[in-house]
């Protein structure tokens, strides 16, 4: 009889369960923040391409979460939106936090997009 044994492996210990589980939990997290995101991201970047004072607070906004260390955001901003606009911008933010991607991925030539933004507000802080 040879001196080695095959045996079973051991079910799943209780915290590599618990690990599965929170991943799970997360990437569920994510996925819904992303569904419920881009719809507002859309409607806050039609807004954020006007010339209004909301376009302004949502142009600051999208380039906090595009580069917050360059663009950090007042969040006394979020009170010089709409309520819809004020909904949307927190289920934005959601998603940015959330989601693991960079914001300006969500959107078709997003990079040009905010950079395009980021030239707006720098005339504006002139």
């Amino acid at each position: 009889m040879s001196q080695y044994r095959v045996r079973t492996p051991e079910p799943r210990s209780r915290l590599s369960q618990a690990l599965a589980q929170v991943m799970n939990e997360t990437r569920q997290r994510q996925l819904e923040s992303e569904q419920q995101g881009l719809s507002s991201l859309e409607h806050l970047i039609r807004v954020a391409q006007g010339h209004s004072g909301q376009s302004h607070h949502l142009r600051r906004l999208l380039l906090a979460l595009y580069n917050g260390d360059s663009w950090p955001f007042e969040m006394q901003r979020l009170r010089g939106l709409d309520a819809d606009l004020q909904a949307d911008a927190l289920t934005v933010i959601q998603m940015a936090t959330y989601s693991g991607h960079e914001i300006h991925t969500f959107i078709e030539g997003g990079d040009a997009l905010l950079k395009r933004f980021w030239e707006i507000e720098e005339a504006n802080d002139e």
